[in-house]
């Protein structure tokens, strides 16, 4: 078709203009077919993620309901909603998709027994929706390794920290080392246990009752070294250290996961969990709080804070809750 095209042109027109119109549309009939893509236009695997998570987050929002300001500020609302929420636990064992943005700013105003209860009620559905991306994440992993997407491949390998990550040469990977690097990943992505997340956020934030909880959403005590970010301890202001700030308590809950399931320092956690769940036995948080001594500058201190709390308030009946 295009030689005749070209015979037809250079028999009537031989002029510049004709030439230029012939490889012109040659050009463009390439780049539609998809034979011809700019170098620099490589998808970016942080972008596809991204996409994907947010065609995720607006599919789960139908299913959804978050509270305004002025019903999470207003105590005989939410006083009235936690009732409801752990009458539904009790009674179905299941969790509905209701979240709050922030900590309510009256809350110390409840009596001890209805403010606890109302922590609870707010942490459960975010901590299940956490460990839920969690999983989600763990399947796009294994859907990248599946189908030897390196650029996938690379991107998780480095949000994870796998080991020598920077040593990696992502763009030529063998056999071999993508085994390595699925089997890596997959110790380091899964869920945490319930029971210890609503622990550490009561012992981090005090009920939800902290200083960093009510200004910065900070509900784990997780330190940034990055200056002007977070916020200071008001006994340590010239510290080298700030408490992380989050824009909500779901991006607070988000980043310790992430935390647990990277840091160096969980690393004997995450093998005990990923040992116990491949011989199908589920992890508690009772059993994972013994591998937190490193969580806190008390030491092991805090691995029996951490068990007592679970403990003393029974938090291990909300360990198989599931969101609606």
């Amino acid at each position: 078709m295009f030689t005749k095209f070209k015979s037809f042109i250079v028999g009537h027109n031989s002029s510049r203009y004709a030439y230029d119109l012939y490889f012109f549309l040659i050009t463009l009939t390439l780049f539609i077919l998809g034979f011809l893509v700019p170098k620099d236009k490589k998808p970016d695997p942080d972008q596809l993620l991204q996409k994907q998570y947010e065609f995720n987050v607006t599919k789960l929002k139908k299913h959804s309901i978050e509270f305004t300001d002025e019903q999470i500020n207003n105590n005989d609302f939410v006083l009235e909603w936690s009732k409801k929420t752990l009458t539904q636990v009790h009674k179905k064992g299941t969790v509905s998709r209701e979240f709050f943005n922030h900590i309510p700013k009256k809350m110390n105003e409840i009596n001890t027994v209805d403010k606890k209860n109302i922590f609870i009620s707010i942490l459960l559905p975010i901590a299940l929706r956490g460990n839920e991306l969690v999983l989600e994440e763990r399947e796009f992993i294994k859907d990248a390794i599946s189908s030897n997407d390196l650029s996938q491949i690379e991107y998780f390998s480095k949000r994870y920290k796998i080991k020598d990550y920077k040593k990696i040469n992502f763009a030529k990977l063998s056999v071999k080392q993508v085994e390595e690097i699925k089997s890596k990943l997959l110790i380091k992505v899964n869920k945490i246990p319930i029971s210890m997340i609503l622990a550490q956020a009561i012992i981090e934030s005090g009920w939800g009752s902290s200083r960093f909880a009510k200004e910065g959403n900070a509900l784990f005590g997780e330190w940034t070294w990055q200056k002007g970010i977070g916020i200071k301890p008001q006994e340590k202001l010239d510290a080298n250290y700030a408490v992380k700030s989050f824009s909500n308590i779901s991006a607070s809950l988000n980043s310790y996961i992430l935390n647990l399931n990277r840091h160096e320092a969980y690393n004997e956690m995450r093998n005990y969990r990923n040992k116990k769940y491949r011989n199908g036995e589920p992890i508690t948080g009772y059993e994972a709080a013994n591998f937190l001594s490193s969580y806190a500058e008390i030491g092991y201190q805090y691995v029996t804070k951490v068990k007592d709390m679970i403990k003393f308030n029974k938090l291990e009946r909300f360990e198989n809750l599931v969101l609606e």
